[in-house]
């Protein structure tokens, strides 16, 4: 039996994790977690626990945490180091790390219960696919195994690995569930052209499984923990209707619980809405990016018309579903009239809850290639540069960088209250994000979260305050 420990300093409850606990589980390994951004916590848990597995799901510009915290551990156990994630799978070499053992590259549920049978035998894990190892300073890489074709084989995820544990995420009234993996679309800013090609060749990107597999684990979820409205976090959820229809009939019939989820506005048809509100959904997402059709369809890549929004944003108010928006400033290029564009297009959709970030070109990605081209990266960017948080600031070089921060803070106040735009956009050209504007971001950026996620706000804040301690 290997002792497995996964480890994260962000309060949310991954899937992939809890996917990946259940399989351990059913074959005999024991599994546990750590939610905590002191190093010292997570050592203490070691020193009265030891464990023979030191996982943790990696995000590239959270990364260094990772290295930082496997570095501790190190100090004091013998313990696997193991990252994986999309980190690693898009930056293999992050196993040079000197704190990193080893890493895992795309899907991980065959590589996790090979590791786990091979510390319980005592073998070493050079040969096991989807793993990169290093030996003397280079690394030793593996062949990807296919993609899972098969979905339904894999068992419920374990919620409990979180919520009995932490019940400040179980007793969360709204709970986060998928029910399919893949996306076909290419948007520059996004890793998903990289991953393709990643695992060209090995099976089908776009996968879903039975429709009534995700309805008896939601029953199930809902049998074992405070279940009142669910999340679906599928970025395809409308991709193939005849499936999303047979979905969410039985969804209406057998579960009945209001739910959001994420839409394309090029995908969305009269009949998936008018479907989708029938099942109960009360919030659609869908990503705008930026107002501006070239930057949007150009730069970013996303190939999706404003007529196409218009219309979408249409269906949804015809069926009474609320509307969320995802959007982005500091493109490369982009000019602060250009991002109040974006501000422009959804007022004109009455966006209800308009998110709206400050854009990392990701290295490998095309938009990153892109902005290297247009001159406006320094010739020293690398993975390194990313921020932790997408609401800080821009790492592209751009004269209205400081009014395109300003006006990220202020985004949904001027979607939301267009009769502020000319305070909005004096405070924006000021260029200065001070304490106030910060904590108007805050307060929006809250109000949002707590309405979308159907959360008390004093739940909410309950979650702040943990993160603010966990520093």
């Amino acid at each position: 039996m290997a002792r497995v420990l996964f480890i994260q300093n962000f309060w949310f409850e991954y899937l992939g994790t809890m996917i990946l606990s259940s399989l351990l589980k059913q074959h005999g390994h024991s599994v546990d977690l750590v939610i905590s951004n002191n190093p010292d916590t997570i050592v203490e848990y070691i020193n009265d626990n030891p464990v023979d597995i030191v996982g943790a799901y990696t995000i590239s510009g959270s990364h260094t945490w990772v290295t930082d915290v496997f570095e501790t551990i190190k100090s004091v156990s013998e313990a696997l180091t193991l990252a994986g994630g999309p980190h690693p799978t898009f930056f293999p070499e992050f196993v040079l790390e000197p704190s990193v053992d080893a890493v895992c590259v795309g899907e991980g549920e065959g590589a996790i219960l090979d590791i786990a049978e091979c510390i319980t035998q005592g073998n070493d894990i050079k040969d096991v696919k989807n793993v990169y190892t290093k030996s003397n300073g280079q690394i030793r890489s593996n062949p990807l195994r296919p993609l899972l074709e098969n979905l339904d084989s894999l068992p419920y995820p374990d919620r409990d690995l979180y919520y009995d544990k932490y019940p400040i995420l179980g007793n969360s009234p709204s709970k986060h569930f998928i029910t399919g993996r893949g996306c076909p679309f290419n948007c520059r800013f996004c890793s998903n052209k990289a991953y393709k090609n990643l695992y060209c060749g090995l099976g089908r990107m776009v996968r879903r499984p039975n429709p009534q597999k995700i309805c008896d684990e939601i029953n199930d979820a809902r049998s074992k923990h405070p279940l009142q409205s669910v999340r679906f976090d599928d970025e395809v959820f409308l991709m193939d209707e005849v499936w999303l229809l047979d979905f969410l009939d039985r969804y209406k019939k057998e579960v009945g619980l209001p739910f959001s989820c994420l839409i394309r506005a090029d995908i969305a048809t009269p009949k998936s809405i008018a479907a989708m509100k029938s099942a109960g959904c009360y919030i659609a997402y869908f990503g705008i990016e930026s107002g501006n059709d070239y930057i949007r369809n150009q730069i970013l890549g996303k190939n999706i018309t404003r007529t196409q929004i218009i219309e979408t944003a249409r269906l949804l108010r015809k069926h009474r579903i609320k509307i969320g928006t995802f959007n982005m400033v500091g493109m490369p290029g982009e000019t602060f009239e250009n991002a109040w564009e974006t501000v422009r297009l959804n007022q004109l959709i009455r966006s209800d809850y308009p998110w709206c970030s400050i854009i990392q070109p990701y290295p490998g990605t095309e938009l990153e290639q892109m902005a290297r081209k247009m001159g406006v990266l320094d010739s020293d960017y690398g993975v390194n540069s990313l921020n932790q948080s997408y609401f800080n600031d821009t790492v592209l070089k751009n004269p209205d960088a400081e009014q395109l921060v300003v006006l990220q803070k202020l985004f949904y106040l001027a979607v939301r209250f267009p009769e502020m735009e000319r305070l909005v956009r004096w405070a924006a050209k000021r260029g200065s994000c001070n304490l106030l504007i910060q904590h108007l971001f805050n307060l929006t950026y809250a109000w949002r979260y707590s309405k979308t996620y159907k959360m008390p706000l004093g739940e909410l804040l309950k979650r702040a305050l943990l993160w603010k301690d966990s520093y």
